[in-house]
């Protein structure tokens, strides 16, 4: 037995330590208010305004893209009306789909940190979305 503990030592020396790069949700980031339902709240909405943010930032990038593609190409791709479309469209299902999430558990105070947790999750998933594309 010792023979086999050495060599899988040695064996799991050169192995490659997997890089966990999922983010944590915000449910999780704000777990050590989990028993005060006000500081869980305003940990969260602190994580949305955050959020915000960032989609602000990544929202007024792309809208400059937007911009020069219209500039380069007058009338033909009308790029900035079409991300405001589509960003129109992509707040109103990110507030209804967690609102349906929040309302499955049609629980109060823990609807409404699902719904929060959900915007955010949603919001930073958006934010990622415009600055990759």
């Amino acid at each position: 037995m010792p023979v086999f503990a050495v060599l899988a030592s040695l064996i799991m020396q050169d192995a490659p330590v997997p890089e966990i790069t999922r983010s944590t949700r915000p449910m999780i980031e704000c777990s050590e208010h989990l028993n005060d339902d006000r500081a869980l709240r305003r940990c969260l909405e602190g994580l949305l305004s955050s959020a915000e943010d960032q989609l602000d930032g990544a929202l007024e990038a792309a809208s400059n893209e937007a911009a020069e593609i219209d500039l380069d190409m007058p009338g033909l791709a009308d790029a900035s009306a079409h991300l405001d479309i589509a960003h129109s469209a992509w707040t109103a299902y990110r507030n209804a789909e967690c609102q349906r999430r929040a309302s499955l558990l049609m629980i109060g105070d823990e609807g409404e940190a699902v719904a929060l947790d959900c915007r955010i999750v949603l919001t930073r998933a958006r934010t990622t979305e415009l600055r990759e594309q």
